[in-house]
């Protein structure tokens, strides 16, 4: 561990206990659940491997301190950066079912931040430390044909973990206020959410689209990559406080 990473730990952990050991009332105690629409760009290193930008959805969760701007909270995202599919046989001895076979290639991002937001204000810019892993994963499945299909098999061909950390900024924007019906009638809002992030990654080995082919012999071949696997990854979506 570098000892930026070694800084952002102890920054990150500090964060927690000071939450831990100094409850605020119940009222002051302001949650914000959100949900994100995400774009993921692979920079440096990674973007020479990863030529092709992913798409998914992320999902997080806030709690503020007491009365201050300052708030600490888990995400968790999914990335999809490539697929491949196509249509077989069954098998051999029952050539007339056909099946598709998926390949996608994916990434797991699950993220610890702090966030220093203002608490009030129809447009709220904020900023955010993060610290978590990426899980790179390809997944191949054998899918009926018909729609819906039904996964017939799945296996998961390669993956790997890497540590990220990283830094992020945005803003809400309120379009309706009122109250979440909490005890004491605690105020609610719901926003509009446009951000972007800057994570930083180790090194890992994964694959990207096509990495999986076929020798003339008939063995398969894996192509795998190794490299650090820093990301851009713009987001919009919706946050409720409450």
């Amino acid at each position: 561990m570098t000892i930026l990473h070694r800084r952002v730990f102890w920054f990150t952990l500090l964060a927690v206990l000071f939450l831990l050991f100094n409850p605020a009332p119940a009222l002051a105690q302001q949650m914000e659940a959100g949900a994100d629409f995400l774009i993921g760009v692979a920079q440096k290193e990674f973007a020479d491997n990863v030529d092709t930008t992913g798409y998914g959805v992320s999902g997080q969760f806030a709690y503020f301190l007491g009365e201050s701007p300052i708030a600490v909270g888990a995400e968790v995202g999914y990335l999809n950066y490539g697929t491949v599919e196509r249509l077989e046989p069954f098998s051999p001895d029952i050539p007339e079912i056909i099946v598709r076979v998926s390949t996608t290639n994916n990434i797991l991002l699950t993220h610890g931040f702090i966030r220093v937001q203002p608490r009030s204000g129809p447009v709220r810019p904020y900023f955010d430390g993060l610290i978590g892993f990426k899980y790179l994963f390809t997944r191949s499945s054998i899918r009926d044909d018909s729609f819906p299909g039904e996964t017939l098999a799945s296996t998961t061909n390669f993956d790997d973990l890497a540590f990220s950390y990283g830094i992020g900024g945005g803003m809400k924007i309120t379009v309706w206020e009122g109250t979440s019906g909490r005890r004491g009638q605690a105020p609610a809002e719901l926003s509009i959410h446009l951000g972007a992030r800057y994570l930083w990654g180790a090194e890992a080995r994964y694959m990207k689209k096509g990495s999986i082919r076929q020798a003339p012999n008939g063995d398969i071949i894996f192509d795998v990559f190794e490299s650090e696997t820093d990301m851009l990854t713009p987001q919009i979506g919706i946050r409720f406080n409450f």
